[in-house]
């Protein structure tokens, strides 16, 4: 499912929205778009001219891909993003390798692991068909900064490659959260990657954290990328992945405009180098 490179960019927080609305990619402003469609639920009009300046990736946190039972907030959920779509035409839709509702509906107000067994990975691949479809577009699964692990099921590149293959899906794949996995539960990042059904991987997510009083690393998108990340990142072009896109995320500190770019901007340059 992968498609032509399309260059680096950012995830879009509302407090750069006139910055972004005064710039295009050729005039200091990030190459790719990343869009939660939560930020637009409200005012799906809203979106129309940054698709019209951007290419755009939708990111999404709320299909909650592994709650077995009722499916009905997922499919009023697919409903309004497959509204948003209409307007942006994506490049490609992602959501997370997790539970973020109980089968009653509850917001869990967390990305909790799924316990990786064979019954997961047939109701997953069956999900995410089913959102490709709906939307006819590309869809990539992600995995996810773990504060721990389920006992039992397979390990994630194995269960994550599966999936790929089953669903038909690409891979997000998130090397700050891989890090930050390595560092909480004492594995080497840089070996791990090669793990992972890299011929799958179709975007990338960058992003910093910090290490708590309690010597855990935190993945909270608060600051530049470390060049540790960036070495994963070179990882994954000595394997030749086809990536679409190079989102860098960041949540608080946001800074100007431009430093962000700049960041997505060296992540191409490595990237292409």
């Amino acid at each position: 499912m992968s498609g032509p490179w399309r260059g680096a960019g950012i995830g879009y927080r509302h407090a750069h929205r006139a910055a972004l609305l005064a710039r295009t990619p050729s005039t200091g402003g990030p190459a790719v778009l990343e869009v939660m469609p939560d930020h637009f639920f409200a005012s799906p009009g809203a979106l129309a001219p940054l698709a019209e300046r951007y290419p755009i990736v939708f990111h999404d946190v709320g299909l909650s891909f592994a709650t077995a039972g009722d499916t009905s907030v997922a499919r009023d959920r697919l409903r309004r993003i497959a509204e948003l779509a209409a307007i942006a035409r994506p490049l490609l839709v992602s959501d997370h390798l997790a539970l973020t509702r109980s089968p009653a509906g509850i917001d869990l107000g967390h990305l909790a692991p799924v316990w990786r067994t064979e019954a997961a990975l047939a109701l997953i691949a069956d999900r995410l068909r089913a959102v490709a479809d709906l939307l006819q577009l590309p869809v990539a699964i992600e995995n996810i900064t773990a504060p721990f692990d389920i006992p039992g099921g397979m390990p994630e590149a194995e269960f994550l490659a599966r999936l790929v293959e089953r669903a038909g899906c690409g891979l997000l794949l998130d090397l700050a959260n891989l890090e930050i996995n390595g560092r909480n539960h004492g594995f080497d990042a840089r070996a791990r990657v090669h793990d992972y059904p890299l011929e799958a991987v179709v975007q990338v997510h960058l992003a910093g954290g910090f290490r708590d009083r309690a010597a855990v690393w935190i993945d909270s998108h608060s600051t530049p990328v470390a060049d540790t990340t960036f070495e994963l990142l070179r990882e994954l072009g000595r394997a030749r992945a086809s990536l679409v896109t190079i989102i860098v995320e960041r949540d608080d500190n946001l800074g100007d405009l431009g430093d962000l770019v700049a960041e997505a901007t060296a992540a191409a340059a490595r990237w292409t180098a």
